[in-house]
């Protein structure tokens, strides 16, 4: 692609770069620029944006070189887009192995696109078929926002989604094969075709959850205390692994089979005539903390005469969508007789109280972390969801790289999703994302400097080091993190967790030889890489 240079500010190349650069909105030159469009999951954007930006990994796995200021391009929302712009990390993965960019190593800048709308999906089909899509546009209505430091990435707005380019690399939640039947986008299914085209590689294993509101989060503290469910030693919003509240495999299935529409579903206690956990709460008088401060009781908690189930999922042809799909419903590994389908009635179809569970389907992780929180918070807060029912207890579909006040995550099965439950095998709600580029069977097939670029970036994207250094920063305060390099490119150690070393001993791929294996495919059940070790 032939690149017009973008003048978008009074900032000078020399200054740009210098060790204490604070420069505006910069002049990007495309002489000596290596850009690289990425398309796919939304639940990984951060993981993208921190794999690129982040000063704390190491520095030969760094993207960016960490002496020269990043610029950070965004969109208003903040959910859909973002371009990262720096120089190349000329001692690491893209500068000295990889001698091949534009103008040399030395004065190599890089330009990286990446799109978030339509989720995992948009990180196969358009990449197979070498379809456009919709990237964000810099050249114009672009306003600084922070300048940044050396630490920082300077943050600037744009207004502007209007790029249309060909993605160069996709990412995805599962791999390709899964986007078909209740996961196609636009309704078409992914072909094995399609598939062949693609080069695929394992990345990392993303842990996945289910947040519900935080009103909702301490009704089932309280509830399940009440049953003795919970010790009784623990304060109702406590948020440690011991004190969280937990739903089953069986339940959450049945939440998004739309089964259920309203939350009294769940019963307080097991005789014939316990109440369902609306009308539970409605009689509790026990104070607890407010949300935002001061103190309420159990029964302010609860939505007013509204004990109607909201769901904030994602739409069709996301990542997360799909695994949850697999994992809980079978759907997309079974047949049609066997599988049991997500819920596909929207909110726009039916109204509370018309029987039929409320579900919200969003296009991006931001904007399910929108939905929650404006649920909880019963307002609209404009961030790409749009609340018009006020308060109401929900529960999501969104990665271990989201947190936020307004919601936490419950244990599924009792068991809380933490990495070191991944890792021992106690925790199932988990996938491997993969990357994927356009082979030679494709008829624009990925090479030269973009290909080295795309194949530096998943390098970095996998080692353990790096999970390490990422996962540092979603915190939670059962247990931090959300990534773990994969057994196919990394050796566990005795198949226990190590938080400096994060791999998972299991794989949803089959070794078959001593570098022979059975690719990734997130409808077989995960057992472990290669003979490797397990914890008891």
């Amino acid at each position: 692609m032939t690149m017009k240079k973008l003048v978008l500010g009074a900032a000078i190349a020399a200054a740009m770069f210098g060790a204490a650069a604070q420069a505006a909105i910069p002049t990007i030159d495309p002489a000596n620029t290596r850009v690289l469009y990425i398309s796919g999951a939304s639940a990984a954007a951060t993981f993208i944006d921190k794999l690129v930006t982040s000063t704390n990994v190491d520095a030969t796995d760094r993207i960016c070189d960490p002496a020269s200021q990043v610029y950070r391009f965004r969109d208003t929302g903040n959910t859909e887009q973002f371009a990262i712009y720096c120089k190349a990390n000329n001692t690491g993965a893209v500068g000295v192995k990889n001698p091949s960019l534009p103008t040399g190593a030395a004065n190599a800048n890089l330009l990286i696109y990446k799109v978030n709308t339509g989720g995992s999906g948009t990180g196969v089909t358009p990449v197979a078929q070498a379809t456009p899509l919709a990237f964000l546009n810099i050249t114009s209505g672009c306003t600084e926002k922070n300048a940044g430091n050396l630490s920082t990435p300077a943050d600037i707005e744009c207004t502007n989604i209007n790029n249309n380019q060909i993605p160069d690399m996709g990412l995805s939640d599962v791999d390709p094969i899964q986007f078909r039947g209740n996961n196609a986008i636009n309704g078409v299914d992914i072909s094995a075709t399609d598939v062949a085209k693609l080069t695929v590689k394992a990345a990392a294993a993303l842990t996945f959850g289910a947040p519900v509101t935080w009103d909702l989060y301490r009704t089932l503290q309280a509830a399940q205390k009440s049953t003795n469910d919970l010790p009784a030693s623990c304060l109702i919003g406590d948020r440690t692994e011991t004190c969280m509240p937990s739903l089953t495999s069986a339940q959450i299935a049945s939440i998004h089979a739309g089964k259920w529409d309203e939350w009294n579903a769940l019963k307080v206690g097991n005789s014939a005539t316990a109440p369902g956990l609306h009308d539970w709460a409605l009689t509790q008088t026990t104070a607890v903390p407010a949300f935002g401060g001061g103190n309420v009781t159990i029964a302010d908690l609860a939505p007013v005469d509204a004990p109607f189930l909201h769901t904030c999922r994602r739409d069709v042809g996301s990542g997360t969508q799909a695994q949850s799909n697999i994992i809980f419903l079978g759907d997309g590994c079974s047949d049609a007789a066997t599988a049991l389908p997500p819920a596909n009635a929207t909110d726009a179809d039916f109204a509370e109280g018309d029987g039929v569970a409320i579900i919200h389907s969003n296009t991006s992780t931001g904007r399910v972390d929108s939905c929650l929180r404006d649920l909880q918070n019963g307002n609209d807060a404009g961030s790409g969801f749009t609340n018009q029912w006020g308060h109401r207890w929900a529960i999501g579909i969104l990665s271990l790289e989201r947190a936020n006040a307004a919601y936490e995550f419950v244990k599924i099965d009792g068991v809380a999703p933490t990495l070191a439950n991944v890792v021992e095998g106690k925790y199932k709600d988990w996938a491997e994302n993969t990357f994927q580029y356009r082979n030679n069977a494709s008829s624009a097939p990925l090479t030269g400097d973009k290909k080295t670029l795309a194949d530096a970036i998943i390098k970095s994207a996998g080692a353990p080091s790096v999970m390490a250094d990422l996962n540092g920063g979603f915190v939670h305060t059962f247990g931090n993190g959300a990534y773990l390099a994969v057994p196919s490119n990394f050796a566990s150690v005795n198949g226990r967790f190590d938080s400096a070393r994060p791999v998972v001993p299991f794989s949803h791929a089959v070794k078959t030889g001593a570098s022979t294996f059975a690719p990734t495919n997130a409808c077989r059940v995960p057992t472990i890489w290669g003979g490797g070790a397990g914890q008891l």
